[in-house]
């Protein structure tokens, strides 16, 4: 669940003023993970092709950064070193870390080298930590979150505004890839979606009822030298009926409520399971393919979809390899 309380430093930061179009990227008010037009190793078109290889490249002079490029396939970009900005290079692990130091909170970003090219960086990691966390704006406003907990477990959200003269409380979608953890007066929500985990912390204000975001973390299922791409959509689930000789006999829908609608597919679509655990569907359109992978986390969970594609072929090694990069708790999830 992204709460939208930052904009990412690539956009205010790195690219200002550059005057560059960046392919995908909308501009504006990114909110949180801004950065993902760095994220991964190629760009994705809505039917999960791999386009463009694009990275970060760095200049690093007796172990500092000295200047840093954008990378799109052939061509490369020199970004800011913004003047707030500090790096640490670790040789060994082959990351650096940009710390982006304001007066309200600290970011964080982690590159990491690619496996497949170690002078090609992506971001692996960004974290915001505010400094002094509130739910009083600027303006005098009241902004936060309230939780509904019941034996330890978070069971509903909602935000909160309200002034002197206004107050309106929305309820919070919880994702089905969404795990809560509390303690004490802090609340951790993490989630996962498509190759990123979030994780949020609330923490309760001295004298507040409600939680401000304390921080927030997006971190990055890189795919090393998979060739499909991890893409987790919670809002795409289905119950799959397995027969004993590993064919798929039912097809089921789940909604976001938990309803469950039988589907009949198409004479154009198939349904095999490709592994237990797994599922392709496959669509033609002519001479063209489509594969969509649902992956079962537990027994009890339906399938939910974890990557898509063109053509029929599906790195299944590559997709357990970027699965195994996910918690437990969440994995369950999935």
């Amino acid at each position: 669940m992204e709460h939208n309380e930052f904009s990412g430093p690539f956009c205010n930061n790195h690219f200002e003023g550059q005057g560059i179009a960046i392919p995908g990227f909308q501009g504006g008010e990114a909110g949180f993970g801004s950065p993902s037009i760095v994220f991964g190793s190629h760009f994705e078109n809505d039917f999960g092709d791999t386009l463009t290889p694009q990275g970060v490249g760095f200049i690093i002079t007796g172990g500092q950064v000295t200047a840093m490029d954008q990378v799109f396939g052939t061509s490369t970009f020199s970004l800011n070193l913004p003047s707030n900005a500090t790096f640490s290079v670790n040789a060994a692990a082959n990351t650096i870390t940009e710390t982006l130091a304001g007066s309200t909170s600290t970011e964080t970003i982690l590159y990491s080298a690619e496996s497949t090219n170690t002078s090609l960086y992506q971001v692996s990691q960004e974290t915001t930590t505010i400094i002094n966390p509130t739910t009083t704006t600027a303006s005098g406003f009241t902004k936060g979150y309230a939780f509904t907990i019941a034996n330890g477990q978070v069971t509903a959200m909602q935000e909160v505004f309200s002034n002197l003269t206004f107050n309106a409380t929305e309820n919070q979608q919880i994702s089905p890839t969404t795990v809560f953890s509390v303690n004490g007066t802090t609340v951790t929500e993490t989630s996962i979606h498509g190759n990123t985990i979030e994780t949020t912390n609330f923490t309760q204000p001295t004298g507040s009822t409600l939680y401000a975001v304390a921080s927030e973390s997006s971190t990055v299922i890189l795919p090393g030298t998979a060739t499909t791409l991890l893409s987790v959509n919670p809002n795409d689930r289905v119950d799959f009926t397995i027969g004993t000789s590993g064919s798929v006999m039912q097809v089921q829908a789940v909604s976001s409520n938990g309803v469950v609608t039988t589907i009949t597919p198409s004479s154009n679509v198939t349904f095999s399971q490709i592994s237990p655990g797994f599922v392709q569907e496959t669509a033609t359109a002519g001479t063209n393919s489509f594969y969509t992978v649902f992956y079962q986390g537990s027994s009890t969970a339906p399938y939910t979809e974890i990557a898509h594609g063109v053509g029929t072929t599906v790195d299944l090694v590559g997709v357990k390899a970027q699965l195994a990069e996910i918690p437990a708790s969440l994995l369950s999830l999935i």
